[in-house]
């Protein structure tokens, strides 16, 4: 069977690597099918008679995703292919399936027009509608699927995510001389470290107005790690409002090793988000074996169950509270290897060959 996979959203994220890794094992495992890569650069440098890599320079919602990436796909003639996302041409009629990060971009997207938003719902619709499957990562996002888009039950199958290690730890020899994150940064007092994306969903607004209330009785400080983040203004604005930006530091450029170190010093690692389906942005804390502090979201305490301490993540005093409790605590090193052997990328990829080959 020859199998088409729509690659062109890949960018620096987890969820990119996360594919990458899932594709990697696919493809070492699959003795069966043929792939076709569909990319808008270089992804995998092994070559295997396998695989075919396209080079398209087709971007995600455009015009030529509509006309030219159609043609291509209708030309190739797949057998299936498997988007892993809900970008596709809306006349691509072939058998495919989607592959369904998460629901963020219909529920909490800021559209900067009306026009734009029932756009990217009506694209959104029209593809899973006609998917042969649709897979996502967690049980409620199959139940919004099925109650609020009417996609049949059998339609939709859950896959076991997992958690990636290549891509966050340094291969480099260990340097002599540690790191000292207090020093550098000159932090005085326990530092906190979250780490990723400034979406909505990730809830830091309220994690900034936690930790201004918190440091009236606590010496606290809050390491904010990701290049992007670093250049969110409405963000510096809001530390700077509550005057925090002795206590709250945003980090950029950040290197594997010296990451490893911030990890190996926290006091937490804290994960506020309001929506996930399965957290990738727990790999790296998973790996480091530190302790985690996260909202008590249903598909975070499934995985993680009472390896790590919980929060809600919707009111700012439910928040402090249950903070504030933690704080009295001394956090020791977790051990996460039971997780870290559970949800690892060779049961995923034996799962999606089951389907692929039904």
């Amino acid at each position: 069977m020859k199998i088409g996979l729509d690659l062109r959203f890949i960018d620096n994220d987890l969820y990119s690597w996360f594919v990458l890794e899932l594709i990697k094992n696919l493809i070492n495992t699959d003795k069966k099918n043929n792939y076709i890569l569909y990319t808008n650069r270089v992804l995998l440098t092994e070559k295997k008679p396998c695989i075919t890599t396209k080079i398209v320079w087709i971007k995600n919602w455009t015009t030529g995703e509509q006309l030219k990436f159609y043609k291509i796909l209708k030309k190739d003639k797949n057998d299936l292919v498997i988007f892993f996302n809900y970008y596709k041409p809306l006349m691509y009629k072939g058998e495919y399936y989607i592959i369904i990060q998460d629901l963020k971009y219909i529920y909490y997207t800021n559209f900067n027009s009306t026009i734009q938003k029932y756009k990217n719902i009506y694209l959104f619709e029209k593809n899973i509608k006609n998917a042969s499957k649709i897979i996502c990562f967690d049980t409620n996002t199959k139940d919004e699927l099925i109650e609020n888009y009417h996609i049949k039950e059998k339609e939709v199958i859950v896959l076991q995510g997992f958690f990636i290690k290549s891509s966050l730890i340094s291969k480099e020899k260990e340097i002599d001389l540690k790191i000292d994150t207090k020093t550098k940064y000159q932090i005085n007092g326990d530092f906190f470290v979250y780490s990723w994306w400034d979406w909505i969903e990730k809830n830091l607004e309220k994690l900034i107005y936690v930790f201004e209330k918190l440091n009236q009785k606590h010496n606290l400080n809050l390491l904010i790690i990701w290049d992007i983040i670093s250049r969110n203004i409405s963000l510096r604005k809001l530390v700077m409002e509550c005057k925090m930006q002795d206590k709250i530091k945003f980090l950029w450029k950040i290197n594997k090793e010296e990451k490893k170190h911030i990890y190996l010093q926290t006091k937490w690692v804290i994960f506020p988000s309001l929506y996930e389906t399965f957290p990738f942005h727990l790999s790296e804390p998973l790996y480091f074996d530190i302790p985690i502090l996260a909202s008590n979201l249903e598909n975070i305490k499934n995985i993680f169950w009472n390896t790590i301490k919980y929060f809600s993540p919707i009111s700012k005093s439910s928040m402090i509270n249950a903070m504030d409790s933690y704080l009295k605590i001394t956090p020791k090193k977790i051990d996460y290897k039971k997780i870290r052997e559970k949800y690892i990328a060779k049961n995923s990829v034996e799962f999606l060959l089951k389907i692929i080959n039904l």
